[in-house]
């Protein structure tokens, strides 16, 4: 006799399947979260490592900063004292200059010219006087172009005037303005 299977097999089969899937979806499901779980703990560490580089970054570009900051005060010190050393040196160089001028005017003045002002700006200086006569002016002004420290004599006023003594007489008030020379052999030391 031929066995028939009576056995609802298709529901058996059904239900294998079922739990197959289940066993699979489950498994797929467990494996997905764990690679959800494992890909968040990577990228939460490596932005922790991120932020902690960054607070180092930080840290080290304020500390940068502040080296910059002082760099930049002694650099402003610098420039100030090489602009004080300038003025010392400029004046050091000039201190010559001043006994050269006092030097040349008494050896250029001729007789009968006196001085009664005097005012220097820089390498300029204002004469202002008496002489005896406009001649002696011109002598003056002639003596002056011959110096080798002083020259360019320019004439801005000359008045002659009556001597209060000798009524005779005539004096005239001059204002000069001669400009100092400066040797190379003096610059150099």
């Amino acid at each position: 006799m031929p066995h028939i299977n009576l056995l609802p097999w298709r529901d058996t089969l059904k239900k294998e399947r079922e739990i197959r899937f289940g066993i699979i979806a489950g498994v797929s499901l467990f494996l997905s979260g764990l690679v959800v779980l494992g890909v968040h703990l990577f990228m939460d560490a490596e932005i922790t490592y991120q932020k902690k580089r960054n607070h180092y970054l930080n840290r080290e570009i304020k500390q940068a900063e502040a080296k910059i900051e002082k760099i930049k005060k002694l650099d402003d010190k610098k420039q100030d004292m090489i602009a004080h050393m300038n003025a010392i040196q400029d004046l050091e160089e000039s201190r010559p200059l001043v006994v050269h001028l006092f030097e040349e005017l008494v050896t250029q003045v001729p007789n009968g010219v006196y001085f009664t002002s005097m005012k220097q700006k820089d390498d300029k200086v204002i004469l202002e006087g008496v002489a005896q006569s406009d001649a002696r002016v011109s002598s003056l002004m002639k003596k002056i172009d011959e110096s080798e420290w002083l020259t360019l004599p320019k004439i801005y006023i000359i008045k002659s005037k009556e001597n209060k003594k000798d009524k005779k007489r005539s004096v005239s008030t001059f204002k000069l303005e001669i400009t100092q020379e400066t040797l190379q052999e003096e610059k150099k030391p």
